[in-house]
């Protein structure tokens, strides 16, 4: 079973309109909602490839009482709150359809007492029992638990399961001191990790062998539209998607990091991993809603995955 913790998940919601006008009352034909965080786009990605999934989230009031709603009634996928008293977030994005430029509105997270923490702790210590892959998703809610995931990565790895950690800032140069196996952090997270520009192709490569220096044994850095280095032991990759009709690219990386989790769960070759990784990726950025593509589409993607090898003594794929 796969794990997703998420610390500030939110009720996402997308309203579609013609045009945006400021001061305006705009009406809208459309309105969609759904369950947002890294966390939950990973389980729901889990479980749109057909594998089992729970999903931790840390939630507050009635938004986090729909937030748990919608994970299990909507996703289909058992959730695990562990509440506080200060409400879970929105976000409302506005989908000006015609040009399809999106305008988003991001509430505060919640607030995170002492108290509070420590049953959040205690509940992951009971969630993650029958875990196999646990992945850490996303920023906090409250940048006073900032050290959440270097206090939940051991506890993970005690129980025996597999870390991913995919985050940035403060939590995620925290979580690296507790070793997670991999971490999926694009160029300026790891930039701002590392405090050097890595706008060569060279420079990422070393970025990747310093994570790896840390203790890191599986990274992968997101490229973007260009797709992903992955690196583990002496095998090394440039995993490239194929062209799509691109609709909302958001929640890519997550479905990236779902295909990753499913591969470590099932003990998948690395190179069969990223393949997974990058077409699932490319299956989420042709729908608009995060996590909504099917399985099918991801196995027609597959073989337009292009898969190359790097030689880190030459510099070059091959």
């Amino acid at each position: 079973m796969i794990l997703t913790v998420t610390p500030n998940p939110c009720v996402d919601k997308t309203v579609f309109i013609d045009r945006l006008t400021v001061g305006a009352f705009i009406r809208s034909g459309k309105c969609t909602c759904i369950p947002g965080g890294k966390g939950a786009n990973v389980s729901r990605a889990v479980k749109a490839l057909g594998r089992p999934t729970k999903a931790m989230a840390i939630v507050g009031g009635h938004p986090g009482r729909h937030v748990v709603d919608m994970i299990e009634q909507q996703d289909g996928v058992k959730c695990i709150p562990a509440w506080v008293e200060s409400q879970t977030r929105t976000i409302t994005t506005v989908l000006e359809e015609p040009v399809h430029r999106q305008t988003a509105f991001f509430e505060p997270g919640s607030r995170v007492t002492s108290a509070e923490y420590a049953a959040i702790v205690a509940k992951f210590q009971e969630a993650v029992a029958g875990a196999h892959v646990v992945t850490f998703n996303g920023t906090v809610c409250d940048k006073s638990i900032k050290n959440l995931y270097r206090d939940l990565i051991p506890i993970a790895k005690q129980a025996g399961a597999t870390t991913i950690l995919d985050s940035h800032g403060p939590e995620f140069a925290l979580g690296l001191e507790s070793v997670p196996y991999m971490v999926k952090p694009n160029v300026a997270e790891t930039e701002e990790v590392f405090g050097y520009s890595l706008e060569t192709d060279h420079a990422k490569w070393q970025a990747i062998a310093q994570f790896h220096a840390g203790g890191i044994e599986l990274v992968a850095l997101s490229l973007g539209e260009r797709g992903a280095f992955v690196s583990r032991g002496n095998e090394r990759f440039h995993v490239v998607p194929p062209k799509i009709a691109e609709v909302n690219p958001v929640g890519s990386g997550d479905a990236f990091v779902a295909a990753f989790a499913i591969g470590l769960l099932e003990n998948m070759s690395l190179r069969d991993m990223a393949m997974l990784g990058c077409a699932a990726g490319a299956a989420n950025a042709m729908n608009w809603d995060i996590g909504h593509f099917t399985k099918e589409e991801v196995e027609t993607l597959m073989p337009k995955v292009e898969v190359r090898s790097f030689n880190m003594n030459s510099g070059k794929g091959f």
